[in-house]
């Protein structure tokens, strides 16, 4: 897995509160159970998130697309074999969430089948499902079915 790190900075702006870009403001019981910190007004703070990146577009294992969409992953399978390149559908569960991962079974065909899932102008240009706020459907995924 991949080591992810997004920096946020603003500035402590009232008591357990920290003014971010954009003027959200970020209230202190919402990052910590413990007591803020005695902090000056107007102290600059940056604060850093850091998170695992799973991975399920990358090839590795031969898994080259995951989706919450059975149909889709199906779909995309079809496609494939129709290319000539054997897959199989697995499922995974993630803190209640079911994927369905395709998975390239002949390594030699993994960098083929992720260009034409989603890195080749010339293939279907997927975006992952996680581009889109949860529970809505896969936009791309729409317009190239509907564009058949």
């Amino acid at each position: 897995m991949t080591r992810k790190s997004i920096k946020l900075s603003g500035s402590y702006v009232d008591h357990s509160k920290v003014q971010l870009a954009g003027n959200k403001i970020l209230e202190w019981c919402e990052l910590s159970t413990e007591a803020p910190p005695a902090i000056p007004y107007g102290t600059r703070v940056e604060m850093t998130i850091t998170y695992e990146q799973i991975d399920y577009i990358n090839g590795q294992h031969g898994i080259v697309w995951a989706t919450h969409d059975q149909h889709q992953a199906e779909v995309i399978c079809g496609t494939l074999r129709a290319q000539d390149i054997a897959c199989e559908i697995q499922e995974k569960r993630l803190e209640g969430t079911r994927l369905h991962i395709i998975c390239i079974t002949d390594p030699t065909k993994v960098a083929a089948a992720m260009d034409f899932i989603w890195r080749d102008d010339e293939g279907l240009k997927l975006q992952p499902d996680w581009h889109y706020p949860s529970r809505t459907e896969n936009e791309s995924f729409q317009r190239w079915v509907n564009d058949l």
